[in-house]
């Protein structure tokens, strides 16, 4: 990836998107669907689910012990009582370590489709033969 183009994605994306942290709200949402036996086939249920966990995402992002304001985000918006806060923090504690390569893979790929964009489709060989890489 040029070095432009790092220096400007991969710092923005960081703070920005979190790819990691939206399927780890996922799998958690719907571990608790299943769990309590909630429906979550409905159009209406698939795009809460969705909207929740962008929320999780950002809200994990954003502020130190993320993870357990996250998981209270969870808990509140669809009524599971208090109790089941541990349940989801065995979840959380199993995928931390995928859910922080997955952030950490989304900015270099999301650098290199940039790169892709504003190169063009051989931007790799124009890469290798001038070596301007970061």
């Amino acid at each position: 990836v040029p070095l432009d183009i790092a220096e400007t994605v991969i710092p923005l994306g960081a703070n920005t998107h979190k790819d990691g942290s939206v399927i780890g709200g996922i799998l958690k949402i719907v571990f608790l669907f299943s769990l309590f036996g909630k429906d979550m086939t409905s159009a209406t249920s698939i795009l809460s689910i969705l909207g929740v966990a962008f929320l999780v995402g950002a809200v994990m992002g954003a502020i130190p012990g993320g993870g357990m304001i996250g998981e209270m985000l969870i808990i509140t918006i669809y009524g599971f009582s208090p109790e089941v806060l541990p349940i989801i923090a065995v979840i959380s504690t199993i995928i931390d370590a995928p859910a922080t390569l997955l952030n950490s893979t989304g900015n270099t790929v999301t650098a290199m489709l940039v790169t892709r964009f504003t190169e063009g489709k051989d931007w790799i060989k124009k890469i290798i033969t001038t070596d301007k890489v970061a």
